[in-house]
């Protein structure tokens, strides 16, 4: 596989939920754009936690989020719905990766989330869907099922006792969001 085939994949592909409530197309995130914005607040909510005293590096945490979607470069965004019902689908992400000539230490840490790296980048990964359901509701766009879904995901991920210390960091870009 090349390294465009993978750009090009993450960068006009549209995430399909929110086609599946109404947003259309042209104006749906891609698979790229969700991509940025998890690895960006990965970036900073990681570099926060560093500010408190927290061992964590914030590039490895940016990274991981920047790559946690890659595999849909090759097999399509699949629904939640459908990805919660594939019990392979962990294992075809993986070969996935590995055809598509990447490295999986990336993806495994983001999956098992044992490293604090990678639970902040499944954090910002459901941070940034959070985040965009609620500008799509802005925009009329009925989104309540993602939205719900996702805020009790974030809350039971800021259980962990680090994450818990940028809970003041978190609520201040919902309500910025918000307005």
């Amino acid at each position: 596989m090349s390294l465009e085939r993978v750009i090009i994949g993450c960068k006009n592909l549209v995430r399909t939920g929110w086609m599946q409530r109404g947003v259309p197309p042209s104006m749906g995130e891609t698979v790229s754009q969700h991509s940025w914005e998890a690895a960006v607040l990965a970036y900073y909510l990681a570099s926060k936690l560093k500010e408190k005293g927290v061992k964590i590096n914030p590039e490895r945490a940016s990274v991981i989020a920047l790559f946690h979607d890659v595999a849909e470069s090759l097999l399509g965004d699949l629904p939640k719905w459908a990805s919660e019902r594939i019990e392979e689908k962990e294992e075809i992400e993986l070969e996935a990766i590995k055809e598509l000539g990447l490295d999986v230490e990336l993806f495994v840490e983001y999956k098992e989330m044992k490293s604090l790296e990678g639970k902040i980048a499944k954090l910002c990964d459901r941070l940034s869907t959070y985040l965009q359901a609620k500008r799509y509701a802005k925009l009329g766009y009925d989104v309540s099922e993602i939205t719900k879904t996702y805020e009790k995901e974030i809350e039971s991920l800021m259980k962990d006792e680090k994450l818990s210390l940028i809970i003041n960091e978190i609520n201040n870009l919902i309500k910025n969001i918000n307005g």
